[in-house]
């Protein structure tokens, strides 16, 4: 299916939903739930955060002493959740997006037990930074002194595409494309030092929903997918389709997911059985050789517990 079917696609779906009208509250309660436990979840996970799920669960009802786990991740998924419980009540067609709100939000979502390194957050990155792609290649990124210039540039074509499409002139691309393009052409910027994956999906949920449309959330299992599309393009400048279509299946998930709350059919998430598993394999990695028999043997009983 090409990105114009797949686009075609989310129209009739953004369609029917939108027929629905204004959700009753006990429903849209539960979309926002289910978006908060996915979206906080995966992209702290994908960053390497620690908390599960269930973890993440109660760090959303203020248990902010999870135990075990580093306050670090605690913190960073508490501002985490405060950001985005406030962009999912935004309203369509608000979006106030600017340097400085950028920074702001990275602000709230970062935290740092050293002092020196805790400086830099909400600042851009004052060092150059790199990737290293899926075939071993070091990737350098935009080098720090033209961040901001950078940056600037990226606001005004984002405010002007904006403009466009309210205005629906003959310049006008589709408001999806717009979110996706914002996307690539951030991470491909990487302004701060730490934290632009989770800013990243933080703008182009932003630009999503003040267009009408359901938050996307790339999960764990889908993080090398995501990792290769950037890299084919940055690196190797493939064609951007790809990586927008990977970008539009995932929307296209979580409008079923407010299609189906519309219906009332549950879209309740299932046990979070892959973190349990990494984290196990962790545990079996840390202990003495002489023990790995016995841990073996536990971890197979733990996974016929959970797989059934």
């Amino acid at each position: 299916m090409h990105l114009s079917e797949i686009l075609n696609k989310i129209d009739k779906l953004q369609k029917e939903i939108n027929a629905f009208g204004k959700f009753e509250p006990e429903i849209l309660s539960k979309i926002n739930y289910r978006f908060r436990l996915d979206w906080n979840y995966h992209s702290n996970a994908i960053e390497g955060n620690s908390p599960t799920q269930q973890e993440t669960r109660s760090i959303m009802i203020n248990n902010v002493t999870v135990e075990g786990k580093p306050l670090k991740d605690v913190l960073e998924m508490k501002g985490h959740d405060e950001i985005i419980s406030q962009i999912l009540k935004i309203g369509k067609g608000e979006l106030s997006l600017s340097e400085k709100r950028i920074q702001e939000i990275h602000k709230a979502i970062i935290h740092e037990d050293d002092p020196e390194q805790a400086k830099k957050i909400g600042k851009w990155k004052t060092e150059n930074n790199h990737l290293i792609n899926y075939k071993g290649e070091k990737h350098q990124l935009t080098p720090y002194p033209e961040v901001p210039e950078k940056m600037h540039q990226l606001i005004n074509w984002l405010n002007a595409n904006y403009a466009h499409i309210l205005k629906n002139t003959k310049e006008a691309i589709h408001p999806v494309l717009l979110a996706f393009e914002f996307h690539l052409k951030y991470v491909s910027i990487h302004p701060f030092q730490d934290g632009n994956g989770r800013t990243a999906s933080i703008f182009t949920n932003l630009i999503l929903i003040a267009f009408g449309y359901p938050p996307i959330v790339i999960k764990v299992k889908n993080k090398d997918t995501y990792n290769k599309y950037l890299a084919d393009i940055q690196a190797y400048g493939s064609n951007s389709d790809l990586f927008f279509e990977f970008l539009c299946q995932h929307l296209i998930h979580s409008q079923e997911i407010v299609w189906k709350a519309a219906q009332r059919i549950s879209i309740e998430e299932p046990n979070d059985l892959d973190k349990k598993i990494l984290l196990l394999e962790k545990e079996l990695a840390a202990v003495d050789p002489d023990e790995v028999v016995k841990d073996r043997f536990n971890a197979d009983v733990f996974l016929k517990m959970y797989k059934g």
